[in-house]
């Protein structure tokens, strides 16, 4: 289970933010189609709509630089430990 974290962290880093990006997206679309769908075009909840979309794919995609650069790091010593043993 925790051979190989290094790897697993990255991974993990990729589908937290693929899920992010698609969970602000369709929050976005759907603020967008209730502003529609009330009959008054409500302007504030469309530019809110878009703040979903592009904040919170932007913030998803900015918070997984963390986590994959951590995965990065622990790959990377798990190598140089590796090496040392030698």
């Amino acid at each position: 289970m925790f051979k190989n974290i290094g790897s697993k962290i990255k991974t993990l880093s990729k589908v937290v933010c693929w899920l992010g990006i698609i969970t602000s997206v369709l929050l976005g679309v759907l603020t967008i189609v209730a502003a529609f769908s009330e009959g008054n075009v409500d302007v504030s909840e469309i530019v809110m709509g878009a703040i979903y979309i592009i904040g919170g794919s932007i913030a998803s995609w900015l918070g997984s630089f963390f986590t994959y650069g951590f995965g990065e790091i622990i790959d990377k010593l798990s190598e140089i430990a590796y090496n040392t043993k030698k």
